[in-house]
């Protein structure tokens, strides 16, 4: 027993060559259609032959190897200074003296990539605020370090406070 359409197809094959081919055209219009937007999007709506889109991008190409050259002058010279600046920073909170409120005082490090810096103090009292800074060369003081500078500076040199990559 076979269906109505079973024996159509079996009494007429090229029906299924002319379905297929009907199918094969349809896909065809729909990728020609997509192939036209993307064409406009990139090269606008006027009509351009082969010579001037290939002229067009040639010429877009050589904007963008312009500007890279640009960049890469900039970026060259963002690395020369990039050893020098503030790299690493490290920061903690605490308190100093029983008889005042909360952790009002800090101690801040802040390094270079060759671990050259700085380490600034706030020390909070009731009568005052006092600062200090401290100069650290290849991640040591000449100075007398608190207990709480050398926690900030460890976590400068060591700690998620690194704010850059080291650049090799």
């Amino acid at each position: 027993m076979s269906t109505p359409t079973a024996q159509f197809l079996v009494a007429n094959p090229y029906a299924i060559i002319a379905a297929a081919l009907a199918l094969g055209i349809i896909v065809l219009a729909f990728l020609h259609i997509d192939l036209r937007r993307k064409w406009r999007a990139i090269f606008g709506k006027k009509a351009m032959t082969r010579v001037e889109a290939l002229e067009e991008f040639l010429r877009r190409e050589m904007k963008l190897d312009e500007r890279v050259a640009r960049f890469e002058t900039r970026v060259e010279a963002l690395e020369r200074i990039a050893p020098a600046t503030i790299r690493k920073v490290g920061f903690i909170r605490f308190n100093p003296f029983e008889n005042t409120g909360g952790d009002q005082s800090f101690a801040l490090a802040l390094l270079d990539g060759s671990e050259n810096g700085v380490i600034i103090s706030s020390l909070y009292t009731r009568e005052g605020v006092r600062v200090y800074a401290k100069e650290i060369a290849a991640g040591a003081s000449k100075h007398p370090l608190s207990d709480e500078e050398k926690q900030a500076l460890e976590r400068a040199r060591k700690g998620p406070g690194t704010l850059a990559p080291q650049i090799p």
